[in-house]
């Protein structure tokens, strides 16, 4: 069983426990919102001393928004940019398995999509 689809399974046992907290789509997008959390405390924007050492954190949004994409600048040799990173790929798991169980959204958004911003290394600091 491939790890998105336990992750879901996941996700969907945890909303059949019941409690206020029981829809499916809220405990997604919370599980979502969390992971993104985890991924931007271990996401540093420091140390760096040439750009090649910037990456950027990618974020899905969880609901369904025009915005799709929230980017991080943060460093690749930080020692918890590994950690910054696995977190960030989950949160893309979690959030297209939120917005799978989304309700039905009259949003209608562009067809363009804005670049993400070019980084740079300034100070020693990851930026946009």
């Amino acid at each position: 069983m491939s790890m998105q689809r336990l992750s879901l399974l996941g996700i969907l046992a945890l909303a059949a426990c019941g409690g206020s907290g029981s829809d499916p789509y809220q405990v997604a997008v919370s599980a979502a919102n969390k992971k993104e959390a985890e991924a931007r405390a271990a996401g540093a924007t420091s140390p760096c001393t040439a750009v090649s050492q910037c990456g950027l954190l990618t974020f899905q949004s969880p609901t369904p928004t025009c915005e799709n994409w929230i980017y991080k600048p943060y460093s690749l040799i930080s020692p918890a940019a590994a950690a910054a990173s696995a977190a960030a790929q989950e949160q893309n798991v979690l959030a297209r398995q939120a917005l799978v169980l989304a309700p039905p959204s009259n949003i209608s958004c562009a067809a363009v999509m804005p670049p993400a911003p070019v980084l740079t290394c300034v100070a020693n600091t990851c930026g946009p």
